[in-house]
């Protein structure tokens, strides 16, 4: 498979991680697709490519000296690096818009282990062209998080990190209740339990169909 970009996501264990793939019809580790109803597919139509995951390193291109087989070699080597990460108890959150699965209470041990992985890989990381600048501008970036992204290629990384799990797209302000409402029930069984952040994968973004793929998915401190 062709990859254009690479990110190193935190994919929950089984059963969370299906029944999150399931919501967002597309599984990241399978490659399958959940036939959804034509409201559901919209509303996680900008997430479903991602699959159900937590951004720890965001999405980048390699820069022109690396391969693949370097970055993986450097993804083996890093993981039993690190020990794995406990956190606030998980709650579904209203983040603007968007729906998502996220912590009580933001976790020291989460925020420094997404800063030592975003920092770790950076050398693998092409930078960003002006094109690419100007896109993350439009979102109004404080000064903060417009030096975060010119230094590590995204704005909402190191203490602009916030773990989450996206379940939707942006709402509307007459559907946002019922649909937070369903996934309340839908995740029910997973919410008020504290995150263990065990494991970190890595994952390429499809030339062609532009969904995210798992290639590898390690644990930590092993």
């Amino acid at each position: 498979m062709n990859f254009s970009r690479y990110a190193i996501y935190y994919i929950p264990e089984l059963p969370l991680f299906q029944i999150g793939s399931d919501w967002l019809g597309w599984n990241s580790i399978t490659g399958q697709e959940t036939l959804l109803s034509a409201d559901h597919h919209r509303i996680t139509d900008r997430p479903r490519k991602y699959g159900f995951h937590a951004t720890v390193k965001p999405p980048f291109s390699l820069a022109p000296h690396s391969t693949q087989g370097e970055l993986q070699d450097a993804f083996h080597a890093f993981c039993p690096t690190v020990s794995p990460a406990t956190g606030g108890t998980l709650k579904i959150s209203r983040l603007g818009r968007f729906l998502a699965m996220t912590q009580d209470v933001q976790s020291n041990n989460v925020t420094e282990l997404a800063a030592s992985t975003v920092s770790h890989f950076d050398k693998f990381r092409a930078p960003l062209s002006d094109i690419d600048i100007e896109k993350h501008r439009q979102r109004r970036l404080t000064p903060q998080q417009d030096a975060l992204m010119l230094r590590w290629g995204y704005p909402y990384v190191m203490q602009e990190f916030k773990f989450h799990m996206t379940l939707t797209g942006p709402l509307q302000s007459d559907e946002i209740d019922a649909f937070e409402h369903d996934v309340n029930i839908r995740f029910r069984k997973f919410l008020d339990k504290p995150l263990n952040l065990a494991s970190l994968a890595l994952l390429g973004e499809d030339r062609e169909s532009g969904r995210f793929h798992a290639i590898e998915r390690l644990p930590l401190g092993m």
